[in-house]
């Protein structure tokens, strides 16, 4: 009783301040086999004696939240004191981890008796399906959820019929949720891709075997492939985790691959997938028959790699070294070039930039003149190059994608998600498997980020269904890759009237970062402590901690590789 009392106070106290939803950082491990760790839980009480209906409901709602917490037995253990607060049938049938919505810290459900139903109306911060799919909400959401109310033979109230999932304040499902980030591999298995999901902290590195095993979401799974075995399954139903950080992993017979090179895979994909669950090292068998990789060396979309680069005067490329920018080894004069927006491709040679608003041009290099690759005869969005050397633009009252090779053939993407909008940026990911798209339509600016399918020579054929992130800004001019798992984006969000940098993890909470007067571009790549900004005044600024510092004048035009 005494422990159940200081976890109590211990919550209490953690509540009372204020809590964000976490979008980064380490994930710790839950109750995986013998690991044990203490976290501060929601606690949960029984129904109380005579409770009126919106008594039950709100005793249940806290319930609920508890009941990820308790112990790392079946569902029905796991969720015993909520399921005290439902009547008959609704005990069983009810599914908790269905689904999860997140309120706001700053809000709270708001109960209105209606004749034998309680009305609970939240704010909406985040929605988390079954399978740890994280969708920001609108700044404006919010849902309404029916609890139908009965009476049992001693009077007492109970719900009857409810919504499956639960309700949980930004504060508890911080405490109880934790980022995961599973890894697939590239169409050419020379990288891993991440996507990441969000699992209950206890049985964390259960949960995150379990969702690599079942595969990529759908708006992915075309332009990624597994080293996992279809049909694979745990057993039994567990990854043991052990003191020093050794993560079993138990398959059923069939559940490894039959080639060597696909063992060694897989083996990547479970290692980079459990490393944030504290796991230092995995061990895979199946059927008892041991797996035995060989290393493999993955990339990962972490650093493009280089210095920043941009435009001085209007006719010379420049790059930041120690503290200065000084031109570019080997890339000739841009006089004449009116050269907008340079791009250059991760680990190679290829060199573009918009020649004026609608023409796209190599650069000068070594004695080489610049060449035309594409005029689409309207203005472009600024290009991006991935690391097999196509270039990605599109014509901004466009309905496509256009990809382009260094020699100048084209490929036109159509993507049904662009029709009648106009398209502001892209920007293609270091893995070369995901691109970020920044648009305009009747329904407002939207930023998704799709999947990007490629026949076996590498050449771009489609794109996948758009995953919408940074739902809670309301317009957005520029986009880039910041890391592999999250986005910059120039825009506004909530109160503010200027653009400014926000940080957009592809699945959590968007945060808007410290102001520059006119911000018109950005750059990153290496992390969100390297960011630039350049603003209408052809002056570039890095960020520095919650500030941002001046570096250069008469510069324009910041990039990394990508």
């Amino acid at each position: 009783m005494s422990r159940r009392i200081a976890l109590l106070l211990v919550l209490l106290l953690a509540l009372a301040g204020c809590a964000a939803m976490p979008t980064s950082g380490p994930v710790g491990v839950g109750v995986d086999g013998d690991t044990e760790q203490e976290s501060v839980e929601p606690l949960g009480d029984p129904p109380p004696e005579d409770g009126s209906p919106e008594d039950i409901v709100r005793g249940f709602l806290g319930a609920s939240a508890a009941g990820f917490s308790r112990g790392s037995g079946t569902e029905s253990d796991d969720f015993r004191n909520a399921r005290e607060y439902l009547s008959g049938e609704t005990r069983r049938t009810w599914t908790p981890r269905e689904r999860v919505v997140v309120y706001p810290t700053a809000s709270s459900p708001q109960l209105r008796l209606d004749g034998s139903q309680v009305q609970v109306t939240v704010k909406v911060a985040a929605r988390i399906d079954a399978d740890g799919r994280y969708a920001q909400a609108g700044p404006s959401a919010e849902e309404t959820l029916t609890f139908g109310m009965v009476q049992d033979s001693d009077g007492q109230w109970r719900i009857s019929a409810l919504d499956d999932g639960v309700v949980l304040s930004e504060p508890n499902f911080e405490a109880i949720y934790r980022s995961s980030t599973l890894y697939f591999l590239s169409q050419d298995e020379t990288f891993l891709v991440p996507e990441t999901r969000w699992f209950p902290l206890r049985n964390l590195a259960t949960s995150i075997v379990r969702a690599l095993i079942a595969g990529p979401s759908p708006w992915l799974r075309d332009a990624v492939r597994t080293a996992i075995p279809e049909g694979a399954s745990l057993q039994p139903d567990a990854v043991s985790v052990d003191a020093d950080g050794l993560a079993a992993i138990s398959l059923a017979a069939g559940g490894l691959p039959a080639e060597p090179h696909d063992r060694s895979l897989m083996q990547a994909q479970l290692e980079a997938s459990l490393r944030l669950a504290r796991v230092r090292t995995v061990e895979v068998s199946a059927d008892g028959v041991a797996m035995d990789p060989a290393d493999v060396t993955l990339d990962r979309g972490q650093d493009p790699g280089g210095a920043l680069e941009a435009v001085q005067g209007g006719d010379t490329l420049v790059q930041l070294t120690h503290g200065e920018f000084v031109p570019v080894d080997g890339v000739d004069s841009l006089a004449g070039l009116d050269l907008r927006s340079p791009a250059r491709q991760p680990g190679g040679t290829l060199r573009v930039g918009l020649s004026g608003s609608a023409k796209l041009v190599t650069l000068p290099q070594e004695g080489e003149k610049s060449r035309t690759l594409f005029s689409g005869g309207a203005p472009l969005v600024a290009p991006s190059v991935d690391r097999l050397g196509w270039v990605w633009t599109a014509v901004v009252d466009g309905d496509e994608l256009i990809a382009v090779d260094d020699s100048g053939d084209s490929v036109r993407i159509d993507a049904d998600w662009l029709a009648d909008r106009e398209i502001r940026s892209v920007r293609v990911a270091r893995d070369a498997s995901r691109i970020a798209v920044v648009s305009d339509g009747a329904d407002g600016v939207r930023i998704d980020v799709t999947a990007v399918v490629r026949d076996d020579s590498g050449t771009p054929q489609s794109v996948g269904p758009a995953q919408r992130v940074g739902a809670t800004l309301v317009d957005a001019s520029r986009v880039v890759w910041v890391d592999e798992s999250s986005l910059g984006v120039l825009g506004l969000s909530g109160s503010v009237t200027t653009e400014v940098y926000h940080l957009v993890p592809l699945a959590g909470a968007s945060e808007a970062r410290g102001a520059i007067s006119d911000p018109v571009d950005i750059a990153g790549g290496k992390g969100d402590s390297v960011v630039y900004l350049s603003n209408a005044e052809d002056q570039i600024y890095s960020r520095s901690g919650p500030s941002w510092v001046s570096v250069a004048q008469d510069v324009r035009y910041p990039s990394f590789a990508g």
